[in-house]
């Protein structure tokens, strides 16, 4: 067996002992040895977990985009560079193990960019012997609250307005279920 197929496996139980549901997993055959990954749903909140054979860890991907809202006219979210400059100037929000960036939404193609969103990708480091349910939790209970919190500092500096109904949903939502390998 492969490390990655048992680091996935290992995320996998970490996940539902976590309550938490896998939505879908795919298994990529693009080289020899294949690209792994994980829907995870946490809590109504859908990452993505990626096992690139290259790579020494997993990774982590949460990422929510405006345009993807009933309540929202893509049209009225502010310029992203102007995004950029509340999300990171002096918040702190990018000191993690990971990267944190901007979503960008380009109206017909004019060339103006605006807010569209954030994506955060962590490395999950679940080829570790020490990987453990801890770990998994520490993890989940870090990259959700650190969306949220992006996106409370964006909206609250750029004034962006959003309905009590309706939270904001994350790129992998509505996504259809496919082939499994579990």
């Amino acid at each position: 067996m492969r490390p990655h197929y048992e680091a996935i496996g290992r995320v996998a139980s970490a996940a539902v002992a976590n309550g938490d549901t896998i939505v879908n997993s795919y298994d990529i055959p693009s080289n020899e040895q294949g690209h792994l990954g994980l829907h995870i749903e946490h809590r109504e909140t859908t990452f993505r977990v990626n096992a690139d054979p290259g790579a020494q860890y997993l990774n982590v991907v949460l990422a929510a985009r405006l345009t993807n809202r009933e309540d929202i006219d893509p049209e009225t979210l502010p310029p992203a560079p102007e995004a950029r400059r509340a999300l990171f100037n002096g918040t702190g929000i990018e000191d993690f193990d990971g990267t944190i960036r901007v979503l960008e939404y380009t109206p017909d193609g004019n060339g103006d960019t605006h807010f569209d969103g954030i994506r955060i990708v962590r490395p999950l480091y679940a080829y570790d012997p020490d990987f453990s349910f801890r770990r998994y939790r520490e993890l989940v209970t870090d990259i959700i609250p650190r969306l949220n919190n992006g996106f409370s500092i964006v909206s609250d500096e750029l004034d962006i307005e959003f309905s009590d109904e309706q939270s904001i949903p994350s790129d992998e939502e509505d996504r259809p279920s496919g082939p499994s390998f579990y």
